[in-house]
């Protein structure tokens, strides 16, 4: 019998007399049952893959309907406007939920499969969704001389938009009947790859979003999942990542082992270099660290060279001293911007926020909802430990102040515009940014308001409030990607309204500053550095720059 039938039988006949009142003993598998604790969501799921897939979406209700709809409109919007290579995915899906079982060895498309068959949706659609899922990563990683008891420790904020609250944070505690270890898999519903995982021999992982021109392994292979389901140590992690021809897609993946060992792998599909830090810790955000893999990177972006440079801030002084306790105080740093939008530990896009300790063999994992995550409690989970005295790591005390209040509901606010902005409603997105842009808490950056509100007014095309926003735009304090994109802004508004030489200065400052930062290679410098080439050999139309972001960095 194939492994993809192999134990779903068994499981199926247990429920099926349950259900008939036939069983008073304990069920060959545990029941599977569903724990809400806050904003997360905990599953115990057993049995084969299909059938923990399927016990997923019996569990999760409604929230597994809204997840597969967000993110299969999400797709079909990146296929509407892609080229050949998006349509080559979008044949994968219809392909991969059939011949993927035979060769994917973690179990992924029968997991897939099983989420499919038991929302009741073609598969080929759940696996659209599912790859309309990614993450990027604000993590780091301690052990020996860093921490307080000398064993590894992992502490990880899962940066990602909840898509206006559809996506819940998610763990799964999988039991899999087939001889895999059990392990805790941390996301959102329905991803079936770990942003953040931990099996039970205590090997623990974290999967940071790494964009490569390679973007998908043929055949592809779910090295991460298959790691948690069978390596004990870090090594043991390295060998299942490097001993495939093709991994299903380019990764940072950050381990760590209940022996006190951590490393990084740097991963294309079809190649992987190992990062190790000189001393006992480093930290990681979505950008590439290894000589052989910077070449490949394409988002080397300025707020991943800001959060990793915010997460060394924020773990070098407790080096030597580093418990779960004082990882989950790291987690929720801002210390390196006054703006509550800018890019920092404790980012807005926090959707995870987790604390590992392989020893223990325990993952913590906060209970509170973005964008204020990591601030919440964190509770212990294990597949592993008797954890009934392990004590939850304490909410943050500023929840309880009215200044955490006022925040949350400023960023209510700035989300609001940022929804009505993206859905065309610039005039209603326009009245809370020049509301918001009148708040005197200083919590809210200020050139960025500017370069929203001024955005709004130059898609109701008024080009002179768009240039006098612009202009009042402080260009050495904001951020990079708002002065790069006001100076090519200020060109183009320059050539609408007949002032091209004041718009060849602006293209060639938008060139200039370009250079002068080339370690940015993304966030769309690319664009910006087209249009502004452009923009010097010959005025740009309106239709050409159309729609120009509102740069708020803020989750939709």
């Amino acid at each position: 019998m194939h492994r993809r039938w192999r134990g779903r039988f068994p499981a199926l006949l247990v429920w099926a007399l349950v259900s008939a009142g036939a069983v008073t003993a304990e069920p060959a598998y545990d029941v599977p049952r569903r724990e809400d604790h806050g904003d997360l969501i905990v599953l115990h799921v057993y049995g084969s893959y299909y059938d923990m897939g399927r016990q997923q979406v019996s569990l999760l209700g409604d929230v597994a309907r809204r997840m597969y709809e967000y993110h299969l409109e999400k797709y079909r919007r990146h296929v509407a406007g892609g080229g050949m290579r998006l349509r080559i995915v979008d044949f994968g899906a219809t392909v991969l939920p059939i011949v993927g079982p035979w060769f994917e060895e973690s179990g992924f498309f029968d997991e897939m499969n099983g989420v499919a068959d038991g929302l009741g949706v073609p598969r080929a659609d759940l696996l659209r969704a599912v790859m309309a899922s990614s993450f990027g990563s604000t993590v780091f990683a301690a052990t020996g001389a860093a921490t307080a008891d000398g064993g590894a420790l992992i502490g990880r904020n899962v940066d990602w938009g909840d898509g206006n609250g559809v996506l819940r944070p998610v763990l799964v505690l999988a039991h899999p009947s087939n001889g895999d270890m059990p392990y805790i898999l941390g996301g959102w519903p329905l991803i079936g790859l770990p942003a953040i995982g931990m099996n039970a021999a205590g090997f623990s992982l974290s999967f940071n979003f790494f964009i490569t021109d390679e973007f998908m392994g043929i055949p592809p292979q779910m090295r991460d999942r298959r790691a948690l389901q069978t390596a004990r140590t870090v090594a043991d992690g390295i060998r299942v990542f490097t001993e495939v021809g093709k991994r299903a897609m380019p990764t940072f993946m950050v381990m760590a082992d209940a022996a006190g060992e951590i490393a990084m792998l740097e991963c294309t599909p079809s190649a992987c270099a190992t990062f190790r830090p000189e001393g006992d810790w480093f930290a990681q955000a979505n950008h590439a660290r290894t000589p052989v893999m910077i070449p490949f990177d394409r988002y080397r972006s300025p707020d991943s060279f800001e959060r990793l440079a915010a997460m060394e801030a924020a773990v070098r002084p407790h080096v030597g001293r580093l418990t779960p306790l004082l990882a989950s105080q790291i987690l929720r740093d801002r210390s390196n911007t006054r703006y509550v939008t800018d890019p920092s530990v404790a980012n807005v896009f926090v959707l995870n926020a987790a604390v590992l300790q392989p020893a223990t063999r325990t993952l913590w994992h906060a209970v509170t909802m973005e964008p204020a995550a990591p601030f919440g409690a964190y509770r212990p989970f294990s597949v592993a430990t008797d954890l009934t005295q392990t004590p939850s790591l304490p909410a943050d005390p500023r929840v309880d102040t009215p200044e955490f209040a006022r925040e949350q509901a400023l960023l209510a606010r700035a989300r609001q515009a940022v929804r009505e902005y993206e859905a065309g409603n610039s005039a209603a997105a326009g009245t809370i940014w020049d509301d918001l842009a009148t708040d005197e808490s200083g919590m809210l950056h200020p050139d960025r308001l500017a370069f929203a509100r001024a955005m709004v007014r130059w898609r109701l095309g008024d080009a002179l409030g768009t240039d006098r926003l612009l202009a009042g735009i402080d260009l050495e304090r904001a951020p990079f990607e708002v002065r790069v994109a006001a100076l090519l802004a200020r060109a183009i508004v320059a050539d609408e309204r007949g002032q091209r030489a004041a718009a060849l200065v602006a293209y060639r400052e938008a060139l200039a500053a370009l250079d002068a930062a080339p370690q940015y290679t993304d966030f769309g410098t690319a664009g910006v550095r087209d249009h502004a080439q452009a923009g010097l050999a010959a005025p740009l139309s309106r239709a050409v720059v159309e729609p120009i972001p509102h740069l708020q960095y803020l989750p939709e």
